[in-house]
């Protein structure tokens, strides 16, 4: 058994299958930001995208999020499961007064425990999988070379501009872009520095040439120079565990089921020995206290995402 399959025994459900993930996403993150430095997808380095395409996905985040769906339901049991699982919760949201007035049944509670069995099962299979560095099933192989193929432009999408946007920015590009296209310097200067392609949109490159025609040539020609600096973040590998430690401790606190920082200390000590074969996670502060202030500290900064009426972690 997986040392996090231990800490998740006795979690609820969703904190079992939530919790464990970031934890195991944070230590890709590191790799996913290098990546993004290099304007590489993978192994495969960026091409140029036909520009006008390409500045629509900030307009439209299905042109982007269908492919990859799509490409997760074909090559992870886990990812379809969820997927499903969301559209009926969607589903039934949209309509909620059918289910004025029923009473669960002894049948239905069995039912979502094995439901949730299920994924749990799935997502420790996967992870096992992810943490063993086996090589990729031919078949999941052959589908992503496929998808990326046909989508390259839209997972590039995804993983150089979505993600950073989300992790460091904590908004979606759409957003950040329509930030940015009203005139909001520090938002045009994020863009330019995730996406230089953005140098070029013709909304981004108004407002860049009316900040020139005001006379503010220092921030013109900090917004000019953007597209060659790096990021405005410290990407250090303690930093974003901390950020994704913080991000797990406000999930549960919004759904009632809060987590000690030193639950969630034991959390990324249990992805450490599954992983890297370490007895803790040396990125992490050492102590609880210190873990928990870090976590306080961060909170604010996922509050663009996530409700503000999070408590602090104990």
């Amino acid at each position: 058994m997986l040392a996090v399959e231990k800490w998740a025994q006795n979690k609820a459900p969703f904190i079992a299958l939530v919790a464990p993930s970031i934890a195991a996403f944070a230590r890709e993150l590191p790799d996913m930001f290098r990546n993004l430095k290099m304007h590489q997808l993978a192994n495969h380095k960026a091409t140029l995208p036909h520009l006008p395409m390409w500045y629509d996905l900030y307009k439209n985040h299905r042109q982007y999020c269908e492919p990859f769906q799509k490409m997760l339901v074909d090559s992870s049991a886990l990812a379809e499961q969820l997927i499903a699982f969301g559209s009926s919760v969607k589903e039934l949201a949209q309509n909620k007064e059918e289910l004025n007035g029923y009473k669960l049944t002894e049948a239905d509670l069995a039912e979502g425990q094995l439901f949730w069995k299920e994924l749990l099962d799935l997502s420790f299979h996967e992870m096992r999988f992810d943490f063993g560095n086996l090589p990729l099933d031919n078949h999941i192989a052959a589908n992503f070379e496929l998808y990326l193929s046909k989508h390259k432009m839209e997972l590039s999408f995804v993983f150089l501009v979505f993600t950073p946007c989300f992790i460091l920015y904590k908004m979606s590009p759409s957003k950040l872009y329509h930030k940015a296209r009203i005139g909001d310097v520090s938002s045009i200067d994020k863009i330019l520095r995730i996406d230089p392609l953005m140098l070029h949109d013709p909304a981004i490159g108004y407002q860049i040439q009316k900040i020139r025609l005001s006379g503010k040539l220092n921030t013109y020609q900090n917004l000019v120079d953007a597209p060659l600096k790096p990021i405005k973040a410290k990407l250090t590998n303690g930093k974003i565990k901390a950020s994704m430690a913080t991000l797990i401790s406000i999930i549960a606190d919004g759904i009632k089921q809060p987590l000690t920082s030193i639950e969630i200390r034991n959390l990324f000590d249990a992805v450490a020995q599954d992983a890297d074969k370490r007895d803790i996670d040396t990125c992490l502060p050492d102590s609880p206290e210190a873990l928990s202030k870090s976590i306080q500290r961060k909170r604010s900064s996922w509050q663009p995402l996530l409700s503000p009426d999070s408590k602090k972690s104990k």
